[in-house]
């Protein structure tokens, strides 16, 4: 294991500094001030003493982890067990084609390399439990970052010129590998489709790696077993957004998007350290002069209890859109998982899903 490519590729791939410091912590490695001070001295102190050796063996350990389980985007997909066992059957011995991301996997590859190839996601990995079967696809994706930009690095006569603007955002093409995974649940009819994503990633975004994997799974199937379309029509997760918000036990909701009877659109947040927006006096005081509202949109977030040397905060996002609310059947096929360390974290949030989606009448 080389530290260096660990340090960085955790470095690229998670983008939530309090993520990266929860999984620091449970490894006993010390914190700096911010991710890149951070890295950077634990890099440095390496090269000197092979001490922590343990110790980045399990941040290895967790950083494999979050592949599969970290900030993710996730279609849920009923196959019929029949074709479910074939799955099973295929890749328990299918040889995977070398790639160059065999180069470097389960670390990043430089960006040199990542420049060289196209877009379509490959299979690099199968991992295989008791429970699951999983596809690990890597894929090198472009995306626009907007960013701030602090206007006090400009000089003197450009400061003047910007001073009546509030922000100024730049926008740069970024390119990135990212890590998709297909989970076949080998005895629940559930086919899942994760895909990496994070904040920087429009619902646009997100649909068209949707469609890249599945469509590259689809065809492998299709060349190796001659089923048409295994993974076909998503279920619709827009029935748990009011299901969630009406649930006063269930987490805590911290955004919510709604609408009143009379037509106006709400966008509420609470800070994650508050309480929960349900509870919240003005939104209660709002909620009862209006008698009703449709949420279209909600965010839920638990304490984790899995964990226990660390205070770990997992978020369920239904992005639900306004303009569902139009359609006689209103869809959403789609939600986000974030924050997850580890497995439990994740099983935790998809057991909620579940549930409720049982309770969907």
């Amino acid at each position: 294991m080389s530290i260096s490519i660990l340090l960085k590729s955790l470095s690229r791939r998670i983008t939530s500094w309090k993520t990266i410091q929860n999984m620091l912590k449970l490894c006993n490695l010390p914190l700096g001030q911010g991710k890149d001070k951070t890295l950077k001295k634990l890099e440095e102190k390496t090269q000197k003493v092979d001490e922590l050796t343990d110790n980045f063996l399990e941040l290895e350990r967790l950083y494999c982890n979050h592949i599969l389980i970290g900030q993710k985007a996730v279609k849920l997909i009923q196959v019929e067990q029949q074709y479910i066992d074939k799955l099973i059957f295929l890749f328990k011995s299918h040889q995977i084609d070398s790639t160059i991301f065999h180069k470097t996997y389960p670390f990043i590859l430089s960006e040199e390399d990542l420049t060289e190839i196209d877009f379509l996601p490959k299979l690099v990995d199968i991992q295989d439990t008791f429970e699951t079967l999983s596809l690990i696809f890597c894929t090198r994706r472009s995306f626009i970052e907007r960013t701030e930009i602090d206007i006090n690095n400009f000089n003197q006569e450009t400061q003047n010129k910007l001073i009546y603007y509030d922000k100024v955002i730049g926008t740069k093409k970024q390119i990135k590998q990212l890590f998709d995974v297909i989970v076949i649940q080998k005895e629940k009819e559930i086919i899942e489709v994760r895909i990496d994503v994070d904040n920087n990633f429009s619902s646009q975004e997100r649909n068209n790696s949707f469609i890249k994997i599945i469509n590259v799974f689809n065809k492998l199937i299709e060349e190796k077993l001659g089923i048409e379309k295994v993974l076909k029509d998503p279920i619709n997760f827009f029935p748990l957004i009011n299901k969630f918000y009406t649930s006063n036990n269930e987490g805590k909701v911290i955004n919510l998007s709604f609408t009143t009877d009379e037509g106006s659109i709400k966008f509420e947040k609470m800070r994650k350290g508050k309480v929960d927006l349900r509870l919240e006096t003005y939104h209660k005081a709002g909620k009862n002069a209006v008698h009703h509202i449709t949420p279209y949109q909600i965010t839920i977030l638990w304490d984790s209890k899995i964990l226990e040397e660390i205070k770990n905060q997992i978020e369920l996002i239904l992005p639900g859109k306004l303009y569902s609310l139009s359609t006689t059947n209103p869809s959403l096929e789609e939600v986000i998982i974030e924050k997850c360390i580890v497995l439990e974290e994740y099983n935790f949030i998809l057991h909620k899903i579940n549930t409720y989606l049982n309770h969907v009448s």
